[in-house]
């Protein structure tokens, strides 16, 4: 008779330990499939904040230096295109004159050496009318620019960007005379800054040298 009951009950025994043991598979099997908590959420969003907010202001910061870099591209290709005429314009020219006040003298229509450098330089043009100075181009340096007058110096026009400050500029002018043994020639020589604030700008000392191409016989 006992033996009978331990029989019956061995069974209801196995089937009481294999429940137990899958509640306790099913609840580890949940409390690994678990969320994350709220701490875990608030560190990684703080992470993520702090990394989007050093790549943002990295890549504006490259925005801005590639701004100013093409800003200060544009003001020294100014700088080059005025220097480019003004040789050009001197190159096919004839009349050198070259004067060391920044006033336009009345015999601009003569030729005058400037051996230690000047701030005004005048010339006839290649189309101009050699019987009359009204036509005289004249180039100059005043407060800071390079000034340009196609009408003998009667009205200027600065042809150097505001961004473009220049603090010395001299004409250096020789063999102007008439039938003497050298080629009209005058030396330019520019120093100055440029940029488009005072935390981009770049100093500049530039020469060049122009010949007359028509022959001073």
């Amino acid at each position: 008779m006992t033996v009978h009951k331990t029989q019956k009950i061995r069974p209801q025994l196995s089937r009481l330990q294999r429940c137990f043991a899958y509640k306790k598979r099913s609840t580890s099997v949940v409390r690994d499939e678990r969320g994350f908590s709220l701490i875990e959420i608030m560190v990684a969003v703080s992470l993520f904040a702090v990394v989007m907010t050093i790549s943002v202001g990295s890549l504006l910061s490259l925005i801005e230096a590639n701004r100013k870099a093409q800003a200060l591209n544009s003001v020294i290709n100014n700088l080059n295109f005025a220097l480019e005429n003004m040789s050009r314009n001197i190159r096919v020219g004839n009349t050198y004159h070259c004067s060391t006040s920044t006033s336009v003298p009345a015999n601009l229509d003569t030729t005058q050496d400037c051996s230690n450098g000047g701030v005004l330089f005048a010339f006839e043009g290649n189309s101009g009318d050699t019987a009359s100075p009204a036509d005289q181009i004249v180039y100059r340096f005043i407060n800071s620019r390079i000034e340009k007058s196609i009408d003998g110096g009667t009205t200027f026009v600065a042809i150097t960007a505001s961004e473009v400050t220049i603090d010395e500029m001299k004409f250096y002018t020789v063999g102007t005379t008439r039938g003497d043994t050298s080629q009209p020639r005058v030396v330019m020589t520019i120093q100055g800054t440029a940029g488009i604030s005072s935390r981009a700008q770049t100093s500049f000392n530039l020469q060049t040298t122009v010949s007359q191409r028509v022959l001073d016989l």
